[in-house]
C-alpha cells in the first residue's frame, strides 16, 4: 500500500523529472529515464486517488475522468 509520503515524493520527482527533461539538462539514457519513470509510477496517485482528492480539495485537483474526457474531444 502507498502512503501519503511516498505519494507525495512520486508526484514531486515527476515534476523534477519533466523539468530536467523540458530543460535539456543531462545526457539521457533510455534505461535510465525508464528506470527513473518505473520508480515514480510506483507510488504515482492513481485514478481514484486523484478522484477522491477532487472531492475534498476541488479547486485543486479535477476529477481524473472528467480530465480525461475533454482530453479525447
Amino acid at each position: 500500500m502507498t502512503t501519503a509520503e511516498e505519494r507525495t515524493r512520486a508526484v514531486v520527482g515527476a515534476r523534477d523529472l519533466l523539468a530536467t527533461l523540458a530543460e535539456g539538462r543531462g545526457l539521457y539514457c533510455e534505461d535510465l529515464v525508464r528506470t527513473l519513470a518505473m520508480a515514480l509510477l510506483r507510488h504515482y496517485p492513481s485514478q481514484s486517488d486523484i478522484d477522491e482528492s477532487a472531492i475534498a480539495l476541488p479547486d485543486v485537483w479535477a476529477k481524473a475522468e472528467e480530465v480525461a474526457n475533454r482530453r479525447r474531444r
